[in-house]
């Protein structure tokens, strides 16, 4: 058995990463349905330890060190995407997935409960393993989990990451592809794009147009300085400070 320490587990996971990008690159159907880089390095990972473990072998311990602060990083820089402009331009539109996800969150509640109760397990359980972990995702499960536990729910807190990385590699899965088909399906495209010879399919009359925000202007860096690294040191350098 090889142990990683957090550094090496972090490395491990940084490799794994581009497995998936590159894998995204040489297999052409998996970007045109928009399928995670991470899930798929991540999963073909997962997919291979599994069967050396089934085997009898142990290949590798990782290190959890960095699991809860990396975790809790990933879902503060989801807030970084938000902006008052970007709400004012989604509209009605903003309010109805609002609706429709809270709608969604109470549904997989009522089933989650239900299906325990059938399996004659606690309730509970299943409403751990509904929208606490499928909408909130493995860091909000991990952190309702000890409240679980005092309710009577054994192993909540691996509960929680199951049914958690279930929803992510699911959605990764699914939701890319049935993105795409609507997508292409509606012709959907991003405003502003107009027709041109190598794309006369492009926006028409008629046609529906997916509004999306500009990108932000890449701030000028000093002299010698690369504008990128900049930003990318701008947004870590955030993302500690929002963390607390």
């Amino acid at each position: 058995m090889i142990p990683l320490d957090f550094v090496g587990t972090l490395a491990a996971a940084g490799l794994v990463l581009f497995a998936g990008y590159a894998l995204q690159r040489r297999v052409p159907p998996l970007a045109r349905y928009n399928i995670p880089a991470p899930v798929i390095g991540g999963l073909l990972v997962a997919l291979a330890v599994t069967a050396l473990r089934a085997a009898g072998h142990q290949p590798v311990s990782f290190d959890t060190t960095l699991q809860a602060p990396l975790m809790i990083a990933f879902f503060t820089s989801i807030g970084f995407g938000a902006s008052v402009p970007l709400l004012r331009s989604g509209g009605p539109a903003v309010a109805l997935f609002l609706a429709l996800a809270t709608a969604v969150a109470v549904l997989q509640n009522v089933a989650g409960a239900l299906v325990a109760a059938g399996l004659g397990v606690p309730p509970l359980l299943g409403v751990l393993a509904g929208s606490v972990t499928l909408t909130g995702g493995p860091a909000t499960g991990l952190a309702f989990a000890p409240l679980f536990e005092q309710a009577g729910v054994k192993g909540a807190a691996s509960l929680a990451v199951a049914s958690a990385m279930v929803g992510i590699v699911t959605g990764g899965i699914l939701g890319g592809p049935i993105g795409t088909f609507l997508i292409e399906r509606r012709r959907l495209r991003p405003a502003g794009r107009v027709a041109s010879p190598a794309h006369p399919e492009a926006v028409t009359a008629g046609d529906a147009v997916l509004a999306l925000e500009p990108p932000d202007p890449v701030p000028p860096g000093v002299a010698g300085e690369d504008p990128g690294a900049h930003a990318l040191l701008k947004g870590v350098v955030s993302l500690l400070a929002a963390i607390p």
